[in-house]
């Protein structure tokens, strides 16, 4: 029998009773042991409720648990650095979802802090796992379209959640650049190979917080190769990613939330579209399990220092132009 990792969660996130919870319950290389919460008896309404064992009202506790050996951190956005510093000085390894953090000098703070502790931590792409998005890169470096010069990527949905919501305040990361933003930007990056050498930023900001509600990019590759990402809080749903070549023209319709769903990759080449079809597969499950690997030293982190690096540089950038662009209006 594979040996499991332990696992505790900081807090009672949406995201981690909607997909990461049900994903550790199939996966055979991890077992859920405890969770943490602001509110004890919502830590052991939880516990009770997902058969989890062990429930604590503060986040200090369950990080003092010698059982829990590696935490899922699914706080708001501003707390993600400041709890998996907290997670790796308490001697334990981090799945952090994403963003890592708000800048990229609290990116290199917790990498640095990760490899004083010798203890791994890896920002939540999901995406990243699922069998549709390693066929599309796969595909992409054989050269079957070429070399990549352009991607257009969007991913949007009408955000309709309570006005107590941290997405709704800047100053704890909100925005639909840091919320899905960050999808579209990791997938140019990986496709590329390469950071951006000029970023061009407009968006829809919302009067009474600064927020951004809509934002598009366009980002500029070394070798003049460009990205087209769309993010928003108030767009029809979208989750895809064109990347084309000269030679053909790769297609992904749930190219960020295929959790669960049959997907698809259209490869258009001289006009003629092939589908290349995927069955559903739990794009949570296989990152759990691949971090349990990454942590028995069966695996590298599929996502890195320079993933997670690079990918909050661009955020800043953007965000630095929106507000540029904001107070030269106002002048």
């Amino acid at each position: 029998m594979a040996e499991k990792i332990k696992w505790g969660i900081l807090g009672c996130a949406a995201i981690a009773e909607k997909a990461f919870i049900p994903a550790i319950k199939k996966s055979m290389r991890a077992e859920l042991v405890a969770i943490a919460s602001r509110d004890p008896s919502r830590a052991r309404h939880w516990a009770e409720k997902f058969k989890i064992k062990k429930a604590y009202g503060y986040y200090e506790e369950l990080l003092a648990d010698p059982e829990v050996e590696a935490i899922y951190n699914p706080l708001p956005n501003h707390l993600h650095h400041h709890w998996t510093i907290q997670a790796l000085q308490a001697g334990k390894h981090v799945l952090c979802e994403k963003p890592l953090a708000l800048t990229a000098t609290q990116v290199k703070n917790i990498f640095t802090e990760a490899e004083k502790r010798n203890r791994l931590v890896m920002e939540g792409f999901m995406y990243r796992f699922h069998p549709q998005m390693g066929k599309a890169v796969e595909l992409i470096r054989s050269g079957v379209i070429g070399e990549p010069r352009l991607v257009r990527s969007a991913f949007t949905f009408i955000f309709d959640r309570d006005r107590s919501n941290y997405r709704w305040f800047a100053e704890m990361g909100g925005g639909a650049l840091y919320d899905v933003g960050c999808y579209p930007i990791n997938a140019a990056r990986l496709v590329f190979q390469s950071e951006p050498e000029e970023i061009q930023a407009t968006a829809h900001l919302k009067e009474s917080s600064g927020v951004d509600l809509t934002t598009s990019l366009l980002c500029t590759f070394p070798g003049y190769r460009q990205s087209l990402l769309t993010c928003s809080f108030e767009l029809e749903f979208q989750s895809s990613l064109e990347i084309s070549g000269p030679l053909g023209r790769l297609f992904l319709t749930r190219a960020f939330s295929a959790k669960n769903f049959e997907t698809e990759i259209q490869l258009t080449r001289e006009q003629k579209m092939q589908l290349i079809k995927f069955e559903p597969a739990d794009q949570f499950q296989l990152m759990i399990e691949h971090f349990g690997q990454a942590i028995l030293g069966q695996a590298k982190p599929l996502i890195d220092f320079n993933d997670s690096y690079g990918n909050a540089l661009v955020i800043e950038r953007a965000l630095k132009l929106i507000q540029q662009k904001k107070s030269t209006s106002q002048i």
